[in-house]
């Protein structure tokens, strides 16, 4: 019997992750119209971006299914294994209710929700480490789920964006409206904290927006692991990346492309940042 890890696919985890410690993905759905795709199954980044960039009309997202869930919590529990499933902060998606659902098909204990209380790279951060957790030799599913709940309660991510047009017509904007009618050529900083899009600062131009971002993740201290995440432009990242080299060891580091599920809502241009502590 082992302890297992679920995750959705907002998480944007690197699929050589995913296939080191057996991670389980359950896709989230972005929406052209009437076509359905996937995340990671039947678009990429690369074709999603391009088609959001080119359509005229903005896509939607959808969360997976209570079904979505179940198929791929079955076969782990039929092995005899627990499930840890680590889900995109309930604030701003339906998938902690969908995962919760599917755990309510199964015995007591035979699954674990957690809401991680954010989005790609932070939630990332925390299906890593959970995993890592899990394939310790002194792992309990007590012990997993506690580390990951204290996780979710300390997590934190910065993102920089082009604009604010893609959270404001997806409704994920929050509290990040107050910028709104006062956006004329700034970069708009938000945080992800306890599942709200926080306003934090706006910049007049990426250089100056990559020192904030830079200065935020100092000020929150020591980091065991680094995340840096972008849309469609890795450049920024990769500074990022570099101006933060310090901070975590380079087996801890990780830089990402965000896929469609957040694209959707951050739109081109962005670049994101989270450590864990």
């Amino acid at each position: 019997m082992a302890i297992k890890i679920i995750t959705d696919s907002t998480c944007d985890i690197a699929r050589e992750t995913v296939d080191q410690f057996g991670i389980s993905i359950v896709p989230a759905y972005v929406l052209f119209g009437e076509e359905s795709f996937r995340q990671g199954i039947d678009i990429n980044p690369t074709q999603f971006y391009a088609r959001l960039q080119s359509s005229s009309r903005l896509p939607s997202t959808s969360q997976p299914t209570p079904g979505d869930f179940t198929g791929a919590m079955e076969p782990l529990i039929s092995a005899g294994d627990q499930v840890v499933c680590i889900t995109v902060a309930r604030q701003l998606s339906g998938t902690y209710n969908s995962a919760a659902q599917a755990a309510s098909q199964f015995d007591d204990g035979a699954v674990t929700v957690v809401d991680s209380g954010t989005a790609s790279v932070g939630h990332m951060l925390q299906v890593i480490a959970a995993a890592e957790d899990a394939a310790s030799d002194h792992a309990t599913l007590d012990s997993v789920v506690s580390a990951a709940r204290a996780r979710a309660g300390r997590s934190y991510g910065f993102a920089m964006v082009d604009t604010l047009e893609y959270l404001q017509k997806g409704g994920r904007i929050g509290k990040a409206q107050a910028f709104m009618g006062s956006l004329m050529k700034v970069k708009p900083i938000l945080k992800v904290a306890d599942g709200e899009v926080l306003p934090v600062d706006r910049p007049r131009n990426v250089r100056r927006g990559l020192q904030r971002l830079e200065e935020l993740v100092r000020e929150q201290g020591p980091v065991s692991k680094l995340a840096v995440a972008y849309t469609t432009d890795v450049g920024p990242a990769e500074e990022m990346r570099s101006r933060l080299s310090d901070l975590a060891d380079p087996e801890n580091t990780y830089t990402l492309q965000i896929g469609s599920a957040i694209g959707t809502h951050v739109g081109p241009g962005a670049v994101a940042v989270s450590t864990l502590p």
